[in-house]
């Protein structure tokens, strides 16, 4: 990642998952320039597929966990979009998945 997670106008609780994140995948993914200033959602796009994005929110969720929706370049047949109420270990796997393209 280019960007430092720590400097981020995040909620805490998403900027260490970025940090957690950025050891697995950190050159295949970075904070979008269009993040938006919301501190609860968090943006994320593939180095080199920029419609292969991820939006990590912690509206809605339970107190420790993390929702994720993911955008794809095309629609692909049979794949989640939405997954909630993730722990930071099960987030981390499913968005390392997601962007190890």
């Amino acid at each position: 990642m280019n960007t430092n997670p720590w400097s981020l106008p995040k909620d805490r609780s998403l900027r260490r998952l970025l940090v957690s994140l950025d050891e697995k995948v950190g050159t295949s993914c970075d904070v979008a320039p269009d993040d938006g200033a919301d501190p609860c959602i968090v943006t994320l796009y593939h180095s080199e597929l920029v419609n292969l994005r991820a939006h990590i929110y912690l509206h809605g969720q339970r107190p420790g966990t993390y929702g994720v929706f993911y955008e794809y370049p095309h629609p692909v047949p049979g794949i989640i979009e939405t997954e909630e109420n993730l722990p930071l270990p099960k987030a981390l796997a499913s968005l390392s998945m997601h962007f190890d393209a």
